[in-house]
Protein backbone atom coordinates (compact mmCIF):
# COMPACT_ATOMS: atom_id res chain seq x y z
CA UNK A 1 0.00 0.00 0.00
CA UNK A 2 1.74 3.75 -1.10
CA UNK A 3 1.79 6.09 1.72
CA UNK A 4 1.14 9.51 -0.10
CA UNK A 5 -2.46 9.48 1.13
CA UNK A 6 -1.23 8.87 4.86
CA UNK A 7 -0.24 11.61 7.24
CA UNK A 8 3.00 11.03 7.99
CA UNK A 9 2.87 11.55 11.48
CA UNK A 10 1.23 8.16 11.53
CA UNK A 11 3.89 6.13 9.26
CA UNK A 12 5.66 3.28 11.48
CA UNK A 13 8.91 5.16 12.84
CA UNK A 14 8.10 8.73 11.95
CA UNK A 15 7.19 11.79 14.15
CA UNK A 16 9.33 10.39 16.95
CA UNK A 17 12.60 10.15 17.65
CA UNK A 18 14.60 11.49 14.53
CA UNK A 19 13.08 11.18 10.97
CA UNK A 20 13.92 8.14 8.91
CA UNK A 21 16.21 7.32 11.65
CA UNK A 22 14.32 4.25 13.16
CA UNK A 23 17.12 1.72 14.62
CA UNK A 24 19.96 3.74 14.40
CA UNK A 25 19.45 4.68 18.12
CA UNK A 26 18.84 1.95 21.19
CA UNK A 27 15.16 1.62 21.69
CA UNK A 28 15.68 2.32 25.46
CA UNK A 29 16.73 5.38 24.88
CA UNK A 30 13.23 6.83 22.38
CA UNK A 31 10.45 9.19 24.11
CA UNK A 32 7.41 8.30 24.94
CA UNK A 33 6.12 10.05 22.61
CA UNK A 34 7.81 7.72 20.11
CA UNK A 35 5.28 4.73 21.59
CA UNK A 36 1.98 6.69 21.70
CA UNK A 37 2.83 7.78 18.19
CA UNK A 38 2.41 3.78 17.54
CA UNK A 39 -1.01 3.70 18.85
CA UNK A 40 -3.69 3.56 15.78
CA UNK A 41 -5.72 6.42 15.66
CA UNK A 42 -9.10 4.31 17.02
CA UNK A 43 -7.14 4.16 20.03
CA UNK A 44 -5.56 7.54 20.69
CA UNK A 45 -8.84 8.76 20.84
CA UNK A 46 -9.88 6.80 23.98
CA UNK A 47 -8.45 8.81 27.05
CA UNK A 48 -8.73 5.71 29.56
CA UNK A 49 -6.95 3.76 27.05
CA UNK A 50 -3.84 6.51 26.75
CA UNK A 51 -3.62 7.54 30.60
CA UNK A 52 -3.61 3.73 31.68
CA UNK A 53 -0.35 3.37 28.69
CA UNK A 54 0.98 6.52 29.53
CA UNK A 55 1.37 5.57 33.30
CA UNK A 56 3.26 2.11 32.33
CA UNK A 57 5.50 3.77 30.25
CA UNK A 58 6.32 6.99 32.33
CA UNK A 59 7.55 4.01 35.01
CA UNK A 60 9.42 2.70 32.10
CA UNK A 61 11.04 6.06 30.99
CA UNK A 62 11.77 7.14 35.09
CA UNK A 63 14.07 3.72 34.80
CA UNK A 64 15.96 3.98 31.36
CA UNK A 65 16.36 7.43 32.29
CA UNK A 66 18.33 6.73 35.76
CA UNK A 67 19.90 3.86 33.44
CA UNK A 68 21.49 6.44 30.78
CA UNK A 69 22.92 8.27 33.65
CA UNK A 70 25.13 5.29 34.74
CA UNK A 71 28.08 5.72 32.57
CA UNK A 72 28.25 9.67 32.46
CA UNK A 73 27.70 9.40 36.55
CA UNK A 74 30.82 6.43 36.89
CA UNK A 75 33.49 8.00 34.31
CA UNK A 76 35.80 8.75 36.99
CA UNK A 77 36.62 12.43 35.56
CA UNK A 78 32.81 13.30 36.15
CA UNK A 79 32.29 10.77 39.26
CA UNK A 80 31.93 12.26 43.18
CA UNK A 81 30.77 11.20 46.44
CA UNK A 82 29.35 7.52 46.60
CA UNK A 83 29.91 7.17 42.82
CA UNK A 84 33.66 7.54 43.15
CA UNK A 85 33.38 5.10 46.52
CA UNK A 86 32.12 2.93 44.19
CA UNK A 87 34.45 2.77 41.22
CA UNK A 88 36.87 2.91 44.33
CA UNK A 89 35.77 -0.89 45.73
CA UNK A 90 35.75 -1.79 42.07
CA UNK A 91 39.39 -0.78 41.23
CA UNK A 92 40.47 -2.25 45.18
CA UNK A 93 41.39 1.56 46.49
CA UNK A 94 39.35 2.75 49.25
CA UNK A 95 39.20 6.38 49.93
CA UNK A 96 40.93 6.45 53.57
CA UNK A 97 44.88 5.91 53.38
CA UNK A 98 46.37 3.50 55.61
CA UNK A 99 48.74 6.35 57.01
CA UNK A 100 48.52 9.58 58.69
CA UNK A 101 49.06 12.34 56.31
CA UNK A 102 51.32 15.75 57.47
CA UNK A 103 50.07 19.23 58.05
CA UNK A 104 46.82 17.34 59.88
CA UNK A 105 44.94 16.13 57.14
CA UNK A 106 42.39 14.00 56.59
CA UNK A 107 43.32 10.39 55.64
CA UNK A 108 39.69 9.97 54.11
CA UNK A 109 40.88 11.60 51.07
CA UNK A 110 38.22 14.45 49.21
CA UNK A 111 37.10 13.60 45.53
CA UNK A 112 39.72 15.54 43.59
CA UNK A 113 42.52 13.78 45.41
CA UNK A 114 40.65 10.50 45.66
CA UNK A 115 40.38 10.46 42.12
CA UNK A 116 43.78 10.70 41.28
CA UNK A 117 44.81 8.38 43.44
CA UNK A 118 41.88 6.10 41.35
CA UNK A 119 43.36 7.07 38.10
CA UNK A 120 47.07 6.47 39.40
CA UNK A 121 46.15 2.93 40.76
CA UNK A 122 44.56 2.20 37.40
CA UNK A 123 47.59 3.73 35.55
CA UNK A 124 49.91 1.47 38.01
CA UNK A 125 47.89 -1.72 36.89
CA UNK A 126 48.39 -1.05 32.92
CA UNK A 127 51.84 0.47 33.38
CA UNK A 128 53.96 -1.67 30.72
CA UNK A 129 57.10 -1.04 33.21
CA UNK A 130 59.07 0.99 31.16
CA UNK A 131 60.43 4.61 32.14
CA UNK A 132 59.63 6.39 28.96
CA UNK A 133 55.75 5.78 29.12
CA UNK A 134 55.92 7.14 32.50
CA UNK A 135 55.72 10.46 31.12
CA UNK A 136 52.33 10.04 29.41
CA UNK A 137 50.61 8.96 32.90
CA UNK A 138 52.26 11.70 34.60
CA UNK A 139 50.82 14.24 32.28
CA UNK A 140 47.48 12.50 32.61
CA UNK A 141 47.77 12.70 36.44
CA UNK A 142 49.55 16.43 36.49
CA UNK A 143 49.19 18.48 33.40
CA UNK A 144 52.68 20.57 32.99
CA UNK A 145 54.01 18.26 35.59
CA UNK A 146 57.36 16.37 34.97
CA UNK A 147 58.38 13.21 36.32
CA UNK A 148 62.51 12.19 35.64
CA UNK A 149 63.67 8.73 37.15
CA UNK A 150 67.32 8.25 37.35
CA UNK A 151 68.26 4.79 37.60
CA UNK A 152 71.04 3.15 39.75
CA UNK A 153 71.56 0.42 38.26
CA UNK A 154 70.93 -0.86 42.04
CA UNK A 155 67.61 -1.72 42.41
CA UNK A 156 67.04 1.77 43.46
CA UNK A 157 65.83 4.75 41.80
CA UNK A 158 65.54 8.55 42.23
CA UNK A 159 62.42 9.45 41.05
CA UNK A 160 62.54 13.58 40.79
CA UNK A 161 59.42 15.28 40.30
CA UNK A 162 57.75 18.84 39.49
CA UNK A 163 54.75 20.27 39.24
CA UNK A 164 52.03 21.94 41.62
CA UNK A 165 51.24 19.27 44.60
CA UNK A 166 49.16 19.62 47.27
CA UNK A 167 50.65 18.20 51.04
CA UNK A 168 48.64 15.23 50.68
CA UNK A 169 49.31 14.57 47.37
CA UNK A 170 53.46 14.57 48.19
CA UNK A 171 52.11 12.28 51.21
CA UNK A 172 50.59 10.31 48.67
CA UNK A 173 53.44 10.32 46.16
CA UNK A 174 56.08 9.37 48.94
CA UNK A 175 54.04 6.23 50.51
CA UNK A 176 53.93 4.84 47.39
CA UNK A 177 50.40 5.59 45.90
CA UNK A 178 50.76 7.28 43.30
CA UNK A 179 53.91 6.53 40.88
CA UNK A 180 54.32 3.21 39.43
CA UNK A 181 57.10 0.70 40.96
CA UNK A 182 58.47 -2.46 39.48
CA UNK A 183 58.27 -5.19 41.98
CA UNK A 184 61.06 -4.92 44.66
CA UNK A 185 62.30 -1.50 42.95
CA UNK A 186 63.01 1.05 45.95
CA UNK A 187 62.15 4.76 44.89
CA UNK A 188 63.79 8.01 46.49
CA UNK A 189 61.08 10.96 45.55
CA UNK A 190 62.87 14.84 45.43
CA UNK A 191 60.12 17.27 44.38
CA UNK A 192 61.69 19.72 42.10
CA UNK A 193 61.13 23.61 40.84
CA UNK A 194 61.19 23.99 37.44
CA UNK A 195 63.11 24.54 35.62
CA UNK A 196 65.52 21.75 36.71
CA UNK A 197 69.25 22.24 36.19
CA UNK A 198 71.09 20.51 33.67
CA UNK A 199 73.15 21.29 30.95
CA UNK A 200 72.64 20.86 26.87
CA UNK A 201 68.99 22.10 27.31
CA UNK A 202 67.20 25.05 27.75
CA UNK A 203 63.42 24.39 28.32
CA UNK A 204 60.35 25.20 30.43
CA UNK A 205 61.81 21.71 32.15
CA UNK A 206 65.50 21.86 32.35
CA UNK A 207 68.04 24.78 31.95
CA UNK A 208 71.45 26.00 32.85
CA UNK A 209 73.38 28.10 35.75
CA UNK A 210 71.66 30.96 36.79
CA UNK A 211 68.21 29.76 35.91
CA UNK A 212 68.05 25.92 36.10
CA UNK A 213 67.40 24.65 40.20
CA UNK A 214 68.92 22.06 42.06
CA UNK A 215 66.28 19.05 42.95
Amino acid sequence: MGTANVNPDWRYGYGAYGLGRYGSEPIVSLPIGYYTKLITSQYQLSTNFMSWLLAGLRKLDDVTECLATFESAFNIVNAKGVQLDILGQIIGTPRTVGFQPSNGVSPILDDATYRILLQARIAQNQWDGRIGSLQGIWQTLFPGGRIIIEDAQNMTATIILSGSFSSIIQDLITNGYIVPRPEGVLYNFSFAQLPIFGTDLNNAFIAGVDTGHIA
